[in-house]
């Protein structure tokens, strides 16, 4: 998977990595930066990485593009990835 660095355990019917669909990255790179104190690791043009707070991890992703969305009942807009 694009942004998975390294190999990590993941629990079942838990989050652990959340992607974020943005219409410019540059700016919302930015934004998330002086908001959260974000830092990230650009994979191309089309995504960058959120980085965790161990050395090398990730937590989510900024894209351009989309995996599986969805939205739930109060319009929150969801996406699915599966590790194959």
């Amino acid at each position: 998977m694009v942004g998975m660095s390294q190999q990590t355990t993941h629990r079942h019917h838990a989050i652990d990595y959340v992607e974020l669909t943005v219409t410019d990255l540059a700016d919302a790179k930015r934004f998330y930066a002086d908001a959260f104190g974000w830092q990230f690791t650009d994979y191309g043009t089309a995504y960058a990485g959120i980085q965790g707070s161990r050395p090398g991890s990730e937590v989510g992703g900024l894209r351009l593009d989309r995996r599986f969305h969805f939205t739930d009942p109060s319009g929150n807009e969801l996406g699915v990835w599966a590790e194959a």
